[in-house]
């Protein structure tokens, strides 16, 4: 855009469209995929286990499951279990034992690495069917005294003796606060920008260093998988998952996450503004919505970036904000320093923590028989009538003071009180007497709009059915980045033929970013998937090796993308695209998974369905390839044969030629109809 002479608003505005899209477009498309998978990464990440694939959910025996807790954790002070549900047939069970406690608190003094990008394996996530309710609520139920807090430590890293009874001066509730901020998942995490993760750094550098963390632990403790029909351990290889395809989504990889987190943040600013922009221009927005021409070049492309922004509208705008609305305290740390006086636990408390309170008693020390506690569950979902049971959290167990937590799912709860208000029944763990937890505190009008925004972005609260439509909807706006940036190559190339000028290398680097970033991403998860069932299951740091994969395919697209001609490399990396993706069920069959037509008839619906969405993703990228290699692009030279040949027919006939139409490539109708056939 030529800046010479005065320019209307909305040619201002195409200009900053254009190139706000342009700018981090590759970036955006790679963000808009990755986190249009994350909706289903629980599913992905249970997939990529075919070892966990025969678990039986349609009933759950708890007496087996506590039989091996009991064996395993005799000593535990809490024992959780994490419930089957839509998205994760299994039955997950946790503990911690004193000595993880302890181990824990330690680093609770500490910072994790931000250079470390280690994305957790599927041994360290508790993501389970109901988004994590066994995190959740080891994290957030408070502790006896003692547990759960910070404590000092010794130079060997073993809480000293005044350090303990420091804890049990102040309490369980504080440092079960600070549990919160550090899920596997991310999606509780404080988001500092570099001067506040320096600044913390500092500090941790001055307390003692933790010890090295225990094989199978973590900082909720051990975890195993059950089949809940049988109590069968059911193992599983070690996977990065659906998670690393989560982080990238908003962290990237293999740098400092802090400054992963302000280049998304970038990027999605630009974003918002491309679509702000986008419909200032489009003044025809809803018209242009119904109306396709294919066939017709950069017309062709218009219309199916119309299409899709207008259809996701109200979806873009809400991921997009949502977004930025993540990234604010990093981005604009002003007014939540002002307000907290740069006191993150005072922050993180008033945000983060409006969990109901129950007081625990302490261990009586007095060995007692349970009650069942199937029972106890049937009669919190009676209680709860639409809402199901997503954890039980047995606190003191086979203690005379047992109590038992049964916690709600987390799917189908409000969007206004958030995920904080998952509520709880407890019974006394002996007689099974119903108990009275404190009620959880409501959120104040500026909470509330956050929890909206946050859980639509997440996705958190959503059943199949509203989460398959974030799905589409992520789609949607994949395509519109997609369309965008093809669409201007498309421009630019026929801007170039009327000025008779040859492509610069800036042209040529936009034509092999668009088939790297749009084809060749394709490729890449394609390749991560294959490389989850091919790289042997005993291998040492197997999801590394998955992620390398991802990302070395990715490197060999840009290379091919650049060193083949535009539309062979289109055609190519479409092909092994749709190949690699199309066959996923079959390759899931081969190696030890369960077969799309034996997952359909058990109900096995998590496997069913990824195996479906890759077989029809497949078909897609192939039906697109095939178009791809039948267009023949109608060039300036071809529309002037053309319009000669029709010059000369209609001279034949002996019929006058239209006003309208001239032949000669300086006619201003000329470049208007050449436009337009184009």
């Amino acid at each position: 855009m030529n800046f010479d002479r005065p320019r209307g608003l909305r040619q201002s505005m195409s200009w900053l469209h254009t190139y706000s899209g342009l700018t981090l477009g590759w970036l955006v498309f790679a963000i808009f995929v990755t986190g249009t998978l994350s909706f289903f990464r629980n599913e992905i990440t249970f997939w990529m286990q075919p070892e966990r694939h025969k678990a039986n959910s349609d009933i759950v025996t708890f007496e087996r499951a506590l039989g091996v807790l009991e064996s395993e954790a005799p000593n535990a002070r809490q024992w959780t279990m994490t419930l089957p549900g839509p998205r994760n047939p299994t039955l997950g069970i946790s503990w911690q034992n004193p000595q993880q406690n302890a181990q824990q608190n330690i680093r609770q003094t500490a910072i994790p690495n931000n250079n470390e990008r280690r994305v957790p394996s599927d041994t360290d996530t508790v993501g389970r069917g109901n988004e994590s309710n066994a995190g959740n609520a080891e994290r957030r139920s408070p502790r006896r005294q003692g547990e759960g807090v910070e404590m000092s430590a010794s130079a060997e890293g073993r809480p000293t003796r005044q350090g303990v009874a420091d804890a049990e001066r102040r309490g369980s509730r504080g440092n079960a606060e600070r549990r919160t901020m550090q899920t596997d998942e991310g999606d509780e995490e404080e988001l500092l920008s570099p001067r506040q993760s320096q600044n913390t750094l500092e500090q941790a550098q001055s307390r003692p260093q933790e010890q090295p963390q225990q094989q199978h632990g973590g900082a909720r403790g051990v975890r195993l998988t059950l089949d809940p029909a049988t109590g069968e351990k059911l193992g599983g290889r070690e996977t990065a998952g659906g998670n690393f395809l989560y982080r990238f989504h908003f962290e990237l990889y293999g740098m400092d996450r802090i400054w992963g987190r302000w280049i998304i943040g970038i990027a999605t600013m630009l974003m918002f503004i491309a679509i702000v922009s986008g419909v200032i221009v489009h003044r025809n927005i809803f018209k242009d919505f119904f109306t396709f021409r294919p066939a017709k070049g950069k017309r062709s492309w218009l219309d199916a970036h119309n299409g899709c922004s207008v259809l996701s509208l109200p979806f873009h705008i809400m991921i997009t904000f949502s977004g930025l609305l993540l990234f604010g305290n990093m981005m604009i740390p002003t007014a939540m320093q002002s307000a907290f006086k740069g006191d993150m636990d005072a922050y993180r408390q008033n945000v983060r923590n409006r969990m109901a309170n129950f007081e625990y008693k302490p261990p009586a020390g007095e060995r007692a028989t349970m009650i069942e506690i199937a029972p106890l569950v049937a009669a919190a979902e009676r209680t709860w009538k639409n809402r199901k049971a997503g954890s039980v959290i047995i606190t003191n167990p086979n203690d005379k003071h047992a109590v038992i937590e049964v916690r709600q799912s987390s799917i189908g709860g409000s969007l206004v009180a958030g995920r904080s208000a998952a509520q709880s029944l407890y019974f006394d763990g002996v007689s099974g007497q119903s108990l009275t937890g404190a009620d959880a505190a409501k959120p104040t009008t500026v909470q509330a709009i956050s929890n909206v925004l946050i859980l639509l972005h997440r996705g958190f609260f959503a059943s199949p059915i509203p989460r398959w439509l974030l799905f589409l909807g992520g789609v949607g706006g994949s395509l519109m980045v997609a369309t965008g940036l093809i669409m201007w190559r498309v421009a630019r190339q026929k801007d170039q033929e009327k000025q008779q000028r040859s492509s610069g290398a800036g042209f040529r680097v936009v034509e092999g970013l668009n088939v790297t970033g749009i084809a060749g991403l394709m490729v890449a998860i394609g390749a991560y998937f294959w490389a989850n069932r091919l790289i042997p299951a005993d291998v040492v740091g197997r999801n590394d090796w998955e992620i390398r994969a991802f990302f070395i395919v990715w490197a060999i697209t840009l290379i091919h993308a650049f060193t083949r001609q535009h539309k062979m490399a289109w055609v190519e990396q479409l092909a092994v695209a749709g190949i690699l993706i199309g066959l996923l069920p079959l390759l899931n069959a081969l190696t030890g998974g369960l077969a799309l037509s034996a997952s359909i008839g058990k109900g096995q619906w998590v496997v069913a369905g990824f195996d479906i969405t890759a077989l029809l993703m497949g078909v897609g990228l192939l039906y697109t390839t095939y178009r791809v290699y039948k267009y023949a692009p109608k060039t300036i030279a071809s529309i002037l044969t053309a319009g000669k040949a029709s010059e000369k027919k209609t001279h034949e006939q002996g019929m006058p030629l239209p006003d309208t139409f001239t032949s000669d490539p300086r006619s201003s109708s000329f470049a208007q109809r050449s436009e337009e056939s184009a």
